[in-house]
C-alpha cells in the first residue's frame, strides 16, 4: 500500500514538471521578433488578430448567458401570472355552477380552464427551453475560453515558425514537441465543448418546437376578449 501511495505522489509530480516544463518551453521570447522583417510577421500578426476575436467572441458568450438568465426569470413570472389566470378561472366556474349559470356560461367558463390550464403548460414549457438555453450559453462559454487558448497556441506556433524560418537564435530554445502537444490538447479541449454545445442546442430547438405547439395551442383555446401573453422573445441557435 505505501508503495502504491509513494508511486501515485511520484506521478503526480513527475505530472506536474511535466506541465511546468510544457508552459515553460511554450513561453516564446518575443524579444526575437524583433528581428523579423513585416513579410515575415504577417503570419504572427494575423495569429494575434484572430487570438483578439476570440477574447471578443468570449466577451459576447458571457452576455448571453447573462441574457439567457434574465429571459428564464420573465418566464417565470408569466408562469406565475398564468397559474394566477387558472386559479381564477376554476373559481369562476365554481361560482356560476353555485348560482346555477345557464350551460353557455359554464361550458365558457370550462373553456378558460383549459385556455389556462394550456397557457400553464406553455409557460413550463417555455421554462424548460430556457433553461435549456442557459445551459447552452454556458456550455458555448466554455468553448469560446477554450478557443481562446487555441488562438493562443496557434499565435506561440506562429511565432515559433517565423523566428525559425529567419533564423532567430530564440527559436532554437523552444521545444517544438511540446508545442505542438498544447495546440493538440487545446484543439481537442474545443472540440469536445463544440460537440456538448451541439447536443445542447439540438435539444433546444426540440423544447423550443414543443413550446411553439403549446403556446399556440392555448392562443386556440383563448377567447378573443382575452389578453394575450406576450410573444417569445427568444429564437433558438442563438
Amino acid at each position: 500500500m505505501r508503495k502504491l501511495i509513494l508511486f501515485g505522489a511520484s506521478a503526480l509530480l513527475a505530472a506536474g514538471c511535466a506541465t511546468q516544463h510544457r508552459q515553460a518551453a511554450t513561453k516564446l521570447d518575443d524579444a526575437g521578433l524583433a528581428r523579423l522583417s513585416g513579410q515575415q510577421m504577417q503570419p504572427v500578426d494575423d495569429a494575434r488578430i484572430e487570438e483578439g476575436r476570440a477574447n471578443d467572441a468570449v466577451a459576447r458568450a458571457k452576455a448571453a448567458e447573462t441574457d439567457a438568465r434574465a429571459r428564464a426569470e420573465v418566464a417565470k413570472s408569466e408562469k406565475e401570472v398564468s397559474a394566477a389566470q387558472l386559479k381564477r378561472s376554476a373559481a369562476e366556474l365554481d361560482l356560476l355552477k353555485k348560482q346555477y349559470a345557464s350551460k353557455g356560461q359554464i361550458a365558457r367558463a370550462e373553456q378558460d380552464i383549459r385556455s389556462a390550464d394550456e397557457r400553464v403548460n406553455a409557460t413550463e414549457l417555455k421554462i424548460q427551453y430556457l433553461n435549456q438555453m442557459i445551459g447552452l450559453a454556458q456550455t458555448e462559454l466554455k468553448a469560446a475560453e477554450a478557443h481562446v487558448a487555441t488562438a493562443h497556441a496557434a499565435t506561440q506556433d506562429a511565432k515559433y515558425r517565423a523566428m525559425k524560418t529567419a533564423n532567430v537564435p530564440h527559436a532554437d530554445a523552444v521545444n517544438v514537441g511540446d508545442l505542438d502537444r498544447q495546440m493538440a490538447d487545446a484543439r481537442a479541449h474545443e472540440a469536445e465543448l463544440q460537440r456538448n454545445a451541439a447536443d445542447q442546442r439540438a435539444n433546444a430547438v426540440a423544447l423550443y418546437n414543443r413550446w411553439q405547439q403549446a403556446d399556440s395551442s392555448s392562443r386556440t383555446l383563448s377567447r378573443p376578449e382575452n389578453v394575450p401573453m406576450p410573444p417569445p422573445v427568444s429564437e433558438p441557435g442563438r
